[in-house]
């Protein structure tokens, strides 16, 4: 029973679909926005905490917002098969690929980096930067997984769940 005290208007699909791709666009840019902003402070060696924490607000907390609400309503379930459907590699495995590459990436500048600075002569250039290689990737590969993995895969679970409640009150509806 609909207790709802406005009156709703049936709206065009078309308008709906155009107005939501709109959002999706502004999204995209305040996303862009916000990321150029980050580089551009790190670049200027402006990025503390004081100057960084609403960007990343903007950043982390809109992946939260969308994980916790895609999965509440059963529908990233849907999302994950129809990407691994139209594409060759799997979603999971996509973020896992990701997650080694860009905790490679970082794990290769702080080694450079940090053994062509500090290091004074060419055996301990070398050595500091296999050393600082190893280390950035024992440190940088795990958390990134659990960064990109892990909510997905928890993101999943609940969306599942949640599929299957719907189908169970579906099934105590048609047997009333």
């Amino acid at each position: 029973m609909n207790f709802s005290f406005t009156k709703k208007k049936p709206q065009d699909e078309r308008v709906t679909t155009l107005q939501n791709k709109i959002y999706r666009e502004l999204y995209h840019v305040i996303i862009l926005i916000c990321a150029g902003s980050l580089v551009y402070k790190s670049i200027q060696r402006e990025a503390y905490i004081d100057n960084t924490w609403l960007e990343m607000l903007i950043l982390i907390g809109g992946v939260i917002y969308y994980l916790a609400r895609a999965s509440h309503l059963g529908i990233f379930t849907d999302e994950v098969e129809m990407h691994d459907r139209s594409s060759k590699i799997k979603l999971n495995t996509k973020y896992l690929i990701t997650s080694l590459m860009i905790g490679g990436g970082l794990s290769l500048f702080f080694a450079v980096n940090n053994s062509l600075r500090y290091g004074e002569t060419t055996q301990e250039t070398i050595f500091y930067f296999f050393l600082i290689l190893i280390t950035s990737l024992i440190i940088n590969v795990p958390i990134l997984l659990g960064l990109f993995v892990v909510p997905s895969l928890i993101a999943k679970h609940n969306s599942d769940r949640m599929n299957e409640r719907e189908l169970i009150d579906e099934d105590d509806e048609d047997e009333r």
